[in-house]
């Protein structure tokens, strides 16, 4: 595996909860998971094919980093570029993700989907994803 630049880092009230549901629904796989000193999840690792994510257990003196359950409204996501979109998609939806825009196309030509997760973090998943140099 790289060593990627940018990695998205969550926290959650119940971070074993999170993996295990993660998993599930959207296809992560635990890499890396470290308790924590006052229980839960110190850090995890997951990723999903080249994709990696952090996260951890809300920490008592951390009220910077909540679980999105904790907030009145998110202003952030995660984007996932998946190999089969609606595969993905069909999976999520089987498994409980509760969807919040159905599988488009954007403008650009990236055919995405968005949804919470257990939590109320936003996720978006699409089949590519263009740098412009």
């Amino acid at each position: 595996m790289s060593n990627p630049r940018v990695v998205p880092f969550l926290r959650y009230q119940d971070a074993p909860g999170a993996i295990e549901w993660l998993g599930k629904v959207f296809g992560f796989r635990p890499s890396v998971t470290v308790p924590g000193s006052h229980g839960g999840i110190g850090y995890a690792q997951l990723t999903l094919g080249d994709a990696v994510i952090v996260l951890a257990s809300e920490r008592p003196g951390e009220p910077y980093l909540r679980s999105a359950l904790d907030l009145p409204a998110v202003s952030q996501g995660v984007f996932v570029v998946v190999e089969d979109l609606e595969a993905h998609y069909e999976q999520a939806v089987t498994r409980g993700a509760e969807i919040v825009v159905e599988p488009e196309t954007t403008p650009e030509g990236t055919r995405v989907y968005m949804a919470f997760d257990l939590e109320g973090q936003l996720w978006a998943f699409g089949d590519g994803f263009e740098v412009d140099d």
